[in-house]
């Protein structure tokens, strides 16, 4: 291309000259281990081929490259097995050594990658879209000289999908796999059965997903409660699916032409009531399905043996993963045939019954050639001196493992789960509970201190878990896994001398612009603004101290209650202020909100002279904090486990709140809380709310009757008053406990009110 005017020639040399600044904050996601930027830039145009050894793998890593250059930049480029300059260099040595290292160089002749073997070009080629990406910002195809030598740190880096609970379509488990590779994580661990749904085709057991993909579904109970499978066109609604054969075939080509591994996970000897109730003759004589083999049944055994012969014919994988978490052993120990089991192999007790299971099938999974993992559970009686743990239940069960000889992969509830909360917003989507914030999760360390130096090499990664009971489309599972994917394939992949908290923020802020590219759904509750507030005896005042996880953008407010907007004042500062207050925070990125709003009312007329007299004292495991927690200013979120509930068994809460001093009030609001599913908290069925001058005559202000909600997901229920101003120094406030849960629930026992902060102005 000529250029005819100076100026021109002018602008091209700003651009390209500038885009070194640029390319540094290119936002690659997981950091290189080496990066060096220097002067110069190269531009890819239409005239610049890709160049590739002329083979299957290669081609269609140059296929893929091609297809993201056209789609992002209009180019459509040649790819050729001929050396010329100008090119794209795809290069590989064909060592058998480090085959996920690769090396990047941009210079004048152009981008060459070069690796040992095709997993690690296909890195290379990942960091080179990351490097033209987004938009936003490498508006067009201009790279910045660079050299990049990279290697991951862990060889496991994983994500488990659970599809038993939710059955994910083929086509979104792909997309799925999308967001691993673009991450270079590259082991799919597929939970592929589970105690509400089988979700593979087995050949010589037509009935597990004629019947056993299939549920039905029962008005106000969740999957688990009162689990029945039936068949796809039973009548009532009915819930399931399953991949065939030919599913399973390609969703593995698919993760395998971008590398990953996919481990199949089949269940024993628990979680397995789908499978039982469709061949129930594998259960414990004279038991009911609690989801348990019977260990005493060597049918049992030949039953998941026949299952594995076809399983493994499916995954090449060198690894199958048997479940073995959560086995109730109560049916082991009253069933004849166990117990027969049990003396025959001098067996002490249901942990080590548990390992005689565990033991046989993994003779069986080695005669296939394949390894055995499981969850930390199978440590429980013995392991098999072949297994490899993956440890959920804290760290503790895979250092004991390591320390033993065995590999481990790291997965602990906290921070891997995914499945729990990434942010504390009350408005975030369904959540198992838990929460791992971004950070945790960049923060997590595969190897303890308590893994003896010569036995660390048997971590051989980590990985997240993302179960599905609540998580119930691809929209909602990207949503959970991102952006905490992005950190865990840093907290995987770069050394620890390369990383950096505070860098790694920076490049997310680039990466959430790939991420709305991409169209992904990623959760924002990293910068979702929070909330402390202390009070100052100095100033009798209170301090109100806004912020972010990420501590990044800016945080609007507003304290009438009001919707922040780009004009609404900036949080620079703690926020000082001795009458109520009705904030209202939200975050802002390039001028638009982002995040989840935060809306809280600050009452002030509670001081360390109020006093609380409870007719019937809270429980002391869950006391919220003690007699002040009613007004503490820390609001409780919609989880059970939220220390800052106040709650009580089967008698109705009744407190009379001497503010200490008359005070003119208008409103007084407080919340209660409801989680069938997961607790026996439920609403009240009756709230009264009276207030009086001199703690003896009392006038309602509120009196209300609340309908019984069967929604199984959690509830705030806010109960608010607005009466005409008044003097007034004492507030009773009475909430009928229903006594005892009622019929439907799936608990029996007393009920439980949860109520918390209580505010007034």
């Amino acid at each position: 291309m000529r250029f005819f005017k100076p100026v021109y020639i002018c602008i091209l040399i700003m651009a390209f000259s500038c885009n070194k600044e640029t390319v540094k904050k290119n936002g690659i996601i997981p950091q290189p281990n080496f990066i060096n930027y220097q002067e110069g830039t190269f531009p890819i145009t239409e005239n610049t081929t890709i160049v590739v050894e002329d083979s299957k793998e290669s081609n269609w890593i140059a296929a893929e490259l091609k297809s993201f250059l056209d789609e992002n930049f209009d180019l459509n480029l040649k790819i050729s097995a001929e050396s010329q300059s100008n090119a794209i260099r795809i290069i590989v040595n064909h060592i058998e050594t480090d085959k996920e290292a690769y090396q990047l160089e941009v210079s004048k002749t152009g981008v060459s990658i070069t690796a040992n073997a095709y997993q690690g070009v296909f890195y290379g080629v990942e960091t080179l879209k990351q490097l033209l990406t987004p938009k936003t910002i490498i508006k067009k195809p201009v790279l910045g000289f660079v050299s990049i030598k990279d290697s991951p740190e862990f060889g496991w880096r994983g994500m488990m999908l659970d599809v038993s609970r939710h059955f994910l379509e083929k086509d979104s488990v792909k997309k799925v796999i999308d967001i691993l590779a673009m991450h270079k994580m590259n082991k799919l661990h597929w939970h592929l059965v589970d105690g509400i749904g089988w979700r593979i085709q087995i050949d010589q057991y037509p009935e597990l997903t004629k019947k056993g993909a299939w549920r039905k579904v029962k008005a106000y109970k969740k999957p688990w409660e009162d689990f029945e499978t039936t068949y796809k066109d039973s009548e009532g609604e009915v819930y399931g699916g399953y991949y065939t054969k030919d599913d399973i075939k390609e969703i593995v080509a698919y993760a395998a032409e971008r590398f990953i591994d996919v481990i199949p996970e089949i269940e024993m000897p628990g979680h397995s009531e789908a499978a039982l109730q469709c061949y129930p003759e594998f259960i414990c004589e004279d038991a009911e399905n609690t989801g348990v083999y019977c260990a005493g049944n060597d049918g049992s055994f030949e039953f998941l043996q026949n299952i594995i012969d076809e399983v493994v014919e499916l995954f090449p994988y060198e690894y199958l993963h048997i479940g073995g978490d959560e086995v109730g052993k109560e049916a082991w120990l009253n069933c004849r045939r166990c117990q027969k089991r049990m003396r025959d192999e001098n067996l002490q007790n249901g942990e080590e019954l548990q390992s005689y299971f565990v033991k046989r099938m993994e003779e069986f999974v080695h005669s296939k050639n394949r390894k055995l993992i499981g969850w930390d559970e199978i440590l429980e009686g013995g392991l098999p001196e072949r297994a490899a743990v993956m440890s959920w239940r804290g760290f503790e069960g895979g250092i004991e493992a390591a320390n033993a000889g065995h590999d481990v992969v790291m997965s602990p509830a906290s921070p891997l789960y995914f499945d729990y909360n990434q942010g504390t917003s009350e408005f975030e989507p369904p959540s198992w509970g838990g929460y791992n914030s971004l950070l945790a999760v960049y923060n997590f360390n595969p190897i303890p201190d308590d893994i003896a130096a010569d036995k660390r090499h048997h971590i051989l990664g980590g990985q997240a878990n993302l179960w599905t009971e609540q998580v119930k489309s691809l929209s909602h599972i990207e949503y959970m896994m991102l952006p905490r994917l992005s950190a865990l394939s840093e907290a995987l992949w770069t050394s620890p001398e390369h990383k950096n908290e505070e860098e790694f923020i920076k490049r997310m802020d680039i990466h959430f612009d790939r991420l709305t590219a991409l169209d992904y759904n990623f959760a924002w509750s990293a910068v979702s603004p929070n909330y402390e507030v202390t009070y100052d005896k100095t100033n009798n005042d209170y301090v109100l101290e806004l912020t972010n996880e990420l501590g990044i953008y800016d945080i609007r407010y507003t304290l009438d209650g009001s919707t922040p907007a780009m004009t609404s004042e900036i949080y620079s500062k703690p926020i000082r202020y001795s009458d109520p207050i009705d904030l209202h925070a939200q975050t802002f990125r390039n001028g638009a909100p982002i995040g989840f709003p935060l809306k809280r009312l600050f009452s002030t007329s509670f001081t360390e002279n109020t006093k609380v007299i409870y007719t019937n004292p809270y429980d002391v495991s869950y006391s919220g904090g003690g007699d002040q927690a009613l007004f503490d200013n820390r609001y409780a979120t919609p989880r059970g486990d939220d220390s800052n509930w106040q709650g009580l068994p089967q008698k109705d809460f009744e407190v009379i709140i001497d503010i200490g001093a008359p005070t003119n009030l208008s409103y007084i609001g407080l919340n209660f809380f409801q989680h069938l599913a997961s607790t026996s908290v439920m609403l009240p069925t009756e709230v009264t709310i009276a207030i009086s001058k001199d703690g003896k005559d009392y006038q309602t202000v509120y009196n209300q009757a609340l309908e019984t909600v069967k929604d199984r997901d959690p509830i705030i229920k806010r109960i608010e008053a607005d009466f005409e101003e008044q003097n007034l120094s004492f507030i009773k406030i009475t909430a009928k406990n229903r006594g005892q849960l009622p019929e439907w629930h799936t608990r029996k026992g007393d009920a439980w009110v949860f109520i918390d902060e209580v505010s007034i102005k």
